[in-house]
């Protein structure tokens, strides 16, 4: 007798019942469910057997917004993708605009950029591990209370626990004070010790071997971030990013698993965290001794790109951002396009989800770290 293949459309966020058959089971702290991403699966006997995205319905137009703003306004817009990190957004279309003008971007700023760069990557990587399904609360709610502290801390300067808008065309708004770095480095010291006491392989041992990715799937839908590292694939673009300071830092590496699956995924997050702690308080001393130099350079009233294309493209915590702009020579884009790092996590799901018992979704959907808003743009 043949078995019957169900179709049913599942709601990531466990609020989206009205229009899906059923909903995950994650936490709503999970960054995966702050959107409106469904995935279309296909179960015979408590297998999946195929698995759809159905992207758009967060939707928002943003690229013809950018060409509807001048090019400081874009600065507002462009750290409204990737949110969990949204000073990656800034700093990367900052960046396309300045190699487009050929500013020089001041050495403090370009230092403190960095160190910004990877405080937002902690805060990222701290909320998924902090959104996963594991077993033990504490771990969890440990994770939760590590990451306030941080985000807390990132308001105390920028004024916002999401949205910085420190940066500007050539630089930083303003730098922080000596006082906020030595309380920064007082939080990286304790979450170092939070990081090195965990048990990572004994909380993700049941893991292994389930959602696996290969490493030769991931270069060829162009993965890239954590979720491609964790496949074996050593691809960072921060080795040859110019305009911050990584090259110069001892403490700069690029880890990598070998797995491709739940558990080398959720162990790459905690690695990365653990390489960008230690970077953070390399850069501190450096920021330190440049706190009285200038953070950004005089600009004309209106800015104007000469005309022409332009490419740029910066490392963020979930992977490689793309910015593509046409410059038609006035204070607007004539077209400004962006690749987010989480599309092609979210199209690598069927790749993970396939031939999975259907138990296992939530911890697979969870390990994929991407932001939907990045997603639906």
């Amino acid at each position: 007798m043949n078995s019957v293949t169900e179709r049913k459309l599942v709601g990531i966020s466990p609020i989206d019942a009205v229009r899906s058959d059923a909903t995950s089971e994650l936490s709503a702290e999970a960054p995966a469910t702050h959107g409106m991403l469904r995935i279309e699966l296909g179960i015979n006997r408590d297998q999946i057997i195929s698995a759809n995205p159905i992207l758009g319905s967060m939707h928002r137009g943003a690229e013809k917004l950018f060409e509807s703003r001048d090019y400081r306004q874009v600065i507002g817009l462009a750290n409204r993708h990737e949110w969990l990190s949204a000073f990656s957004g800034e700093v990367g279309v900052a960046q396309l605009i300045e190699q487009a003008l050929g500013i020089e971007v001041p050495d403090a700023a370009q230092w403190l950029r960095t160190l910004l760069l990877e405080f937002n990557r902690v805060t990222s990587h701290l909320a998924f591990l902090a959104g996963f399904p594991w077993v033990t609360e504490d771990l969890i709610s440990d994770l939760r209370l590590i990451r306030e502290r941080w985000v807390i801390h990132f308001r105390d300067y920028t004024g916002s626990r999401m949205h910085p808008m420190v940066t500007r065309i050539g630089g930083l708004t303003h730098a922080p004070d000596s006082e906020w770095l030595a309380h920064l480095a007082i939080i990286t010291a304790d979450t170092e010790r939070f990081i090195s006491k965990t048990d990572w392989t004994g909380h993700t041992s049941a893991l292994n071997g389930i959602g696996i990715l290969e490493k030769q799937t991931a270069i060829d839908i162009a993965l890239s971030g954590p979720v491609a590292r964790a496949t074996g694939y050593a691809i960072d673009s921060r080795e040859t990013a110019t305009g911050v300071k990584y090259q110069q830092l001892d403490s700069f590496a690029v880890v990598i698993q070998s797995a491709g699956d739940v558990s080398s995924r959720m162990l790459q997050l905690a690695d990365e965290v653990t390489v960008s702690l230690a970077m953070i308080k390399e850069l501190i001393g450096q920021c330190i001794v440049l706190l009285d130099d200038e953070v950004n350079v005089l600009l004309p009233k209106v800015v104007r790109v000469p005309e022409g294309t332009y490419e740029h493209e910066i490392e963020t915590p979930l992977g490689i951002a793309s910015w593509f702009l046409v410059s038609r020579n006035d204070k607007m884009p004539y077209r400004l396009k962006l690749r987010p790092a989480s599309l092609h996590t979210v199209l690598a799901m069927p790749e993970v989800l396939v031939g999975e018992d259907a138990k296992n979704f939530d911890a697979i959907v969870a390990s994929m770290p991407f932001v939907a808003g990045d997603v639906d743009r």
